[in-house]
């Protein structure tokens, strides 16, 4: 049984059940946006409060282990009621705990969820211990015995240790997957870069591709006119079910263009054999070699978002392991995300291998365009 090493947050998800909560959309230049209208001076009784575990690391930990690996976890949480939360439902899985560090200094990261009646959400979230993981916590005697280390958001100053685990792992020659977060990009954009030739593979949300474009021409001037675009790419659609509308309507920053098949390629010479984006409901992008894969989203009732892109990253990267192609592993991880957002919290949705397995593969929702 192959080893995998989950690396990066854990949480306790409190979810504050207000299905009254009115939403108000406006209508941007580059996007569209949506807020939650919470009156000032409102005492708002909520419904119900939920209690689950998140962050990437546990979450990933789960879904890896559901699919049939031998999983260990590495995270910092506090000693509190919250962490114990952690420890419990990793336990209940049969994830190793031993390198999960407890500390008394810092609480344990906590996210405070509030949906609203169209089923958008907002997220509160303390990051709490999970941004303060030191070097000499790393367990590198565990690591070294790993198949795979897949990294999660490491958030403020845990994204520091980034370099030290990926050219270990790459000495020892561990693969390395890594799904950074918001909160990464946020502070440790360079260390990632940095990173990416040790890296196998690169997963990220087209949230989190734009803030590290941004971060690239931000650091690096050469990037700015790489990375260009007209406002039109020409791409051809075969059907109308097929929507690759990054590959159609380039990312607007301000007044400039990011094309994301440019940004495929110079990602890719950093070091990464596989650049993912995942793009919500409108399906997810592969990139290795010369080729681009479009797996659009598949029809599913939406209760909960949150964790979606972990059940992803963790199920695509779980089936690359076992031997599978990037077609499958892309209908596998669209599969998984679709069951953990059909319920409540991050992990209930998880599928086991055997549910996985039932499920059959569709190769005409999946398109292919040349790289270049």
């Amino acid at each position: 049984m192959k080893k995998i090493l989950t690396i990066g947050g854990s949480t306790q998800d409190i979810y504050l059940r207000y299905d009254g909560a009115d939403y108000m959309t406006i209508n941007q230049k580059s996007c569209e946006s949506k807020y939650i209208l919470l009156k000032s001076g409102d005492k708002i009784e909520v419904d119900n409060i939920l209690y689950f575990t998140g962050g990437g690391a546990t979450n990933s930990a789960v879904s890896f282990k559901r699919l049939g690996f031998d999983v260990s976890c590495f995270t910092k949480i506090g000693t509190d009621q919250a962490g114990q939360q952690v420890i419990d439902d990793l336990t209940s899985e049969n994830i190793n705990c031993k390198s999960i560090i407890k500390t008394k200094e810092i609480q344990t990261g906590t996210s405070f969820v509030i949906h609203t009646t169209s089923k958008e959400r907002t997220i509160f979230a303390y990051r709490g211990a999970n941004g303060f993981i030191k070097k000499s916590e790393i367990p590198f005697d565990v690591m070294k015995k790993s198949d795979q280390i897949y990294i999660t958001s490491l958030s403020h100053h845990s994204s520091q240790i980034l370099p030290e685990i990926v050219k270990f792992a790459h000495k020892n020659k561990i693969k390395v997957a890594i799904n950074p977060g918001i909160s990464q990009l946020a502070h440790g954009t360079l260390k990632l870069k940095e990173s990416l030739k040790y890296i196998n593979t690169l997963i990220m949300n087209s949230d989190e591709a734009k803030s590290f474009m941004i971060a690239l021409i931000e650091n690096d001037k050469i990037y700015k006119e790489i990375l260009k675009e007209s406002k039109c790419e020409n791409v051809c659609i075969q059907d109308n079910l097929i929507k690759p509308v990054l590959l159609e309507k380039p990312i607007l920053h301000q007044d400039y263009y990011f094309s994301i098949r440019k940004f495929f390629k110079e990602t890719l010479k950093m070091g990464p054999e596989i650049v993912v984006i995942t793009d919500g409901a409108n399906g997810v992008y592969a990139a290795y070699k010369n080729k681009i894969y479009f797996h659009p989203s598949i029809k599913t009732q939406i209760t909960d978002t949150l964790g979606a892109g972990d059940a992803f990253g963790s199920c695509f990267v779980a089936s690359l392991l076992s031997g599978k192609n990037i077609k499958q592993a892309l209908f596998n991880g669209i599969t998984n995300s679709s069951s953990v957002i059909e319920k409540m919290g991050a992990k209930p949705g998880l599928l086991t291998k055997k549910q996985l397995n039932s499920k059959k593969i569709n190769l005409k929702l999946i398109k292919e365009f040349n790289l270049d």
